[in-house]
């Protein structure tokens, strides 16, 4: 079926934010008070499976699951229909967070503080979300018609298949709450269970690209790349948008507090790893090619061409830069981000680093 709305695309970039848990995984102790650690591990890793099959499902169906349904190709990027339906698909998970951190766990099941989960829920339609869950397998005991009725005194929550999802559910959430995290529990990450419910030492941004990433070549880019930044004294803080997570970093840390030109950005764009260079004389690192043997990207990003500007004409886009490489001349706009970007590879991250020093100045 062709994507016809927002949601049906952002479902899926959605989806590529979930955390990819290892195939070794370190489960802290606390959690395992009531569970095995095979029982505890088996269920945290369908609770995993069920929310990429949600989002999936979300992506083909969006109608079934009552999300927006603005039209891609009427609606305009910046507006705030647009924003509603990027991040719509993360309902279903928001609404089970705020479930699991409003009760308590009794006997495999767990009870649900109607007036603290009132209080709480912002998800739209929830009775709706509460039909299409039970379909991956909860049950939801003391509503009506999947609604809670003003007269409710008491819902609860099961999972007949394998009553273990709800204990392990019911332990991240606590988890995620305690440390204010509840974003990992959306994005259902193995991080939250690998310190006790009180600390939460993955604070650095960079957790954020690193755990999402699905190949081991871009995980081990995101690492050597990162610590080549830390080697350098560069000062970084989270830098992503819309479209994923990212990671800036910045030669003073003044400039990065007052959120200034930053050197380089790692940026997960839509699933796509990019490194972004600030780059401001081209001529000078186009220079090097008369020394140094520069790697395919390389050449790549400075053969590209930008075709236009969203808010300037060609010739009229104070932000973009001209230059003429192998004979050809060619154009970058520099409005939304840096005039240059790549897809980068943790073996030529010298010649990155080269391009910036050089090029970062008139």
């Amino acid at each position: 079926m062709e994507n016809k709305y927002i949601i049906n695309r952002w479902a899926l970039i959605r989806r590529g934010e979930l955390s990819v848990t290892p195939e070794n995984i370190e489960i802290h102790p606390v959690f395992l008070h009531t569970l095995s650690r095979e029982d505890f591990e088996s269920a945290f890793r369908q609770i995993g499976y069920m929310f990429y099959q949600i989002m999936t499902d979300i992506s083909k169906n969006p109608e079934r699951f009552a999300m927006p349904l603005y039209d891609e190709s009427t609606t305009l990027y910046g507006a705030t229909k647009a924003q509603e339906s990027r991040y719509a698909a993360w309902r279903p998970m928001w609404l089970l967070y705020t479930i699991f951190i409003h009760g308590n766990l009794v006997d495999c099941k767990f009870s649900v503080d109607i007036p603290a989960f009132r209080q709480s829920n912002k998800v739209k339609n929830s009775h709706l979300l509460f039909k299409l869950l039970s379909d991956y397998g909860f049950v939801f005991s003391g509503l009506s018609n999947y609604k809670i009725a003003p007269k409710t005194k008491e819902f609860t929550v099961e999972y007949p298949d394998n009553p273990n999802v709800i204990n392990v559910m019911a332990l991240v959430a606590r988890k995620a709450a305690k440390v204010m995290k509840d974003d990992l529990f959306y994005k259902w990450s193995f991080r939250l269970i690998e310190e006790a419910f009180d600390v939460f030492s993955y604070t650095d941004p960079i957790y954020a690209v690193y755990d999402k990433t699905r190949t081991s070549d871009e995980k081990n880019f995101i690492k050597a790349f990162h610590i080549a930044m830390k080697k350098k004294c560069y000062f970084y803080q989270s830098g992503g948008g819309n479209e994923g997570p990212g990671i800036r970093y910045y030669d003073k840390e003044s400039v990065m507090k007052r959120k200034g030109p930053y050197l380089f950005q790692l940026w997960d764009n839509k699933g796509d790893l990019q490194l972004h260079l600030r780059i401001r004389s081209v001529e000078k690192c186009l220079s090097l090619y008369n020394e140094i043997s520069m790697p395919d990207e390389i050449t790549e990003m400075f053969r590209y061409s930008d075709s236009g500007c969203i808010n300037h004409s060609k010739g009229t886009c104070y932000m973009g830069i001209e230059y003429i490489f192998e004979g050809i001349t060619h154009w970058h706009c520099g409005c939304c981000s840096t005039l240059f970007w790549l897809r980068p590879k943790a073996e030529n991250i010298q010649y990155y680093v080269k391009m910036l020093e050089i090029g970062e100045k008139k």
